[in-house]
């Protein structure tokens, strides 16, 4: 498996559950910065996570709106953060859209610097080489799990119809499937770790099964 190149850390969770400890730890692995932003399609506008964040221990940080901000601010806000956490309802579309360009160049530069984004349920499967459109049809994804699908809220590949049909169309795939209350986190020097309930599954396409 591989992933971006960085200094910081990527962290997928697929999706908070009760007692979770993923935005905790999180935290703790981002360490004290100067800047949290959120990225939230979220019927309440990121309101409830930010909440969250900072009953935890988060500095005051913003709900940075993507469709407002000009490209330029949107691209020197996100480099200079050192927490980005992303989360979006149950579309992807819109944040599909909205990932590319300045914010996408945004979330390199702080990702170089080291900065940490936990990315929460749906939106993981936008990091993977392929997504899932609101659809059903697939759609480029950003490339920053390498020849990935991602899937949340799923513990393997038999609980998921898309991670199947992927799976079958793409034979070159790998599909992640990462279970409520669990993560997978990479840091950007080849790191791996799995947090909270540990329920990380790899399914491979047939081009890695052994033909004999």
């Amino acid at each position: 498996m591989h992933w971006q190149d960085g200094s910081g850390w990527l962290v997928f969770s697929g999706g908070e559950s009760d007692g979770s400890p993923l935005r905790a730890r999180a935290l703790a692995r981002a360490g004290v910065g100067d800047s949290v932003i959120y990225l939230s399609l979220a019927q309440d506008g990121g309101e409830a996570l930010q909440e969250d964040l900072e009953d935890l221990g988060a500095l005051a940080g913003y709900v940075l709106n993507l469709e407002q901000e000009t490209p330029a601010a949107v691209e020197k806000q996100l480099a200079e953060a050192s927490l980005i956490v992303i989360e979006t309802d149950d579309h992807v579309n819109t944040l599909h859209h909205l990932l590319r360009g300045a914010a996408l160049a945004g979330l390199q530069a702080a990702y170089d610097r080291g900065a940490l984004i936990l990315v929460e349920g749906l939106a993981i499967n936008l990091f993977g080489t392929w997504a899932l459109a609101d659809s059903g049809d697939l759609l480029p994804g950003l490339d920053w799990v390498k020849s990935a699908f991602m899937e949340p809220g799923v513990t393997g590949a038999d609980d998921s119809r898309a991670v199947q049909a992927v799976l079958q169309q793409l034979p070159e795939a790998i599909s992640i499937e990462i279970g409520a209350g669990s993560a997978l986190c990479l840091g950007g020097r080849g790191e791996l770790e799995t947090w909270g309930l540990g329920q990380v599954t790899i399914s491979l396409g047939s081009s890695y099964q052994d033909a004999s």
